[in-house]
């Protein structure tokens, strides 16, 4: 059932993975296309994760509703679903912001009820 969902993000155009994962690094499930996700990959997103909420913290504890990382060719996109678990997903830099946060807070109940 969590396949199904993040398959919904792999139909966007651009995209080349969308993942739950969890604070520590562990991915619970994933759907690829066109990119293999690294432990060293696994590793730098918890890192984020981490920080993120750290940097949360420094504003009053706000919660922390989403994290967008740009590089050159890709960009990353993670966003808290429930406690220790983050939606990420990992496109081009050609893709579309916008339709792929709107698919993340649509199916955020969805992710929720299947961990």
């Amino acid at each position: 059932m969590l396949k199904q969902i993040l398959n919904k993000f792999l139909i966007l155009n651009d995209v080349q993975a969308a993942l739950v994962i969890q604070e520590n690094g562990e991915i619970i499930e994933s759907m690829k296309s066109g990119i293999q996700i690294r432990e060293d990959l696994q590793d730098a997103i918890a890192t984020i994760m981490l920080d993120s909420k750290k940097t949360a913290a420094q504003f009053g504890n706000t919660a922390l509703s989403m994290v967008f990382v740009e590089f050159s060719d890709y960009f990353l996109i993670l966003g808290p679903v429930m406690e220790e678990f983050y939606l990420v997903v990992i496109a081009k830099n050609t893709a579309n912001i916008g339709q792929i946060t709107y698919e993340m807070k649509k199916n955020q109940d969805a992710i929720v009820s299947l961990l």
